[in-house]
């Protein structure tokens, strides 16, 4: 008698056409899922750059506005001292305008170190000049030692406090009124000599 042998069902293997097919259509979802997930993702990342190039722009923007305002008061500042070094025939006033100035006009927000600004300047905004001086009133005086000492701040807000759009704008400000006030100190009559100036 012969024995049969059975023969494997094709079904058990996923050889019957039915199978097979629906293994590739679970791996098709898959990657369908993963490239959907990998595209909102790319968008994702594309959006937050957009926006911190925003923040960026806007920051920047805000610094130079800054920097402008510090500058033009700095300005300001040197030409009442130009003003004071010319009616004193002073050397030393006029190299004390030139280094206000410069405390607004060469500011340099990507300077961590100087801020843009020469560290020889702190010399010679040191006030030591007014001892020099006798020219002036007192509240001239006054008024020129708060002038170097808010000059001097300028950069300082780059290298200390890093918040350059928040301080230099007030620092133009008290700028402005140390101007001011030596503005309205100068009363006395200058032909009189310096001893009336110190009056």
């Amino acid at each position: 008698m012969t024995n049969l042998i059975p023969l494997p069902d094709d079904r058990e293997h996923g050889d019957d056409g039915h199978g097979g097919g629906g293994a590739v259509s679970v791996l098709a979802t898959e990657r369908a899922a993963f490239e959907a997930a990998r595209a909102a993702r790319a968008r994702q990342d594309a959006a937050e750059a957009a926006e911190a190039e925003r923040i960026e722009e806007r920051y920047r923007a805000q610094i130079a506005a800054a920097v402008g305002i510090a500058a033009a008061a700095a300005g300001r500042a040197a030409g009442w001292v130009e003003g004071l070094a010319a009616r004193a025939g002073s050397r030393r006033l006029a190299e004390y305008a030139a280094a206000v100035s410069a405390c607004g006009r060469d500011l340099d927000p990507e300077d961590d170190e100087e801020g843009g600004v020469d560290e020889n300047l702190a010399f010679v905004l040191s006030g030591l000049v007014l001892v020099h001086e006798t020219g002036l009133t007192t509240g001239e005086g006054l008024a020129l030692a708060a002038v170097g000492a808010i000059a001097l701040a300028m950069p300082r807000t780059i290298t200390v406090d890093n918040d350059p759009v928040g301080q230099l704008p007030e620092l133009a400000h008290h700028l402005d009124q140390a101007v001011a006030a030596g503005r309205a100190a100068d009363v006395a009559p200058h032909a009189a000599g310096p001893a009336s100036h110190r009056s």
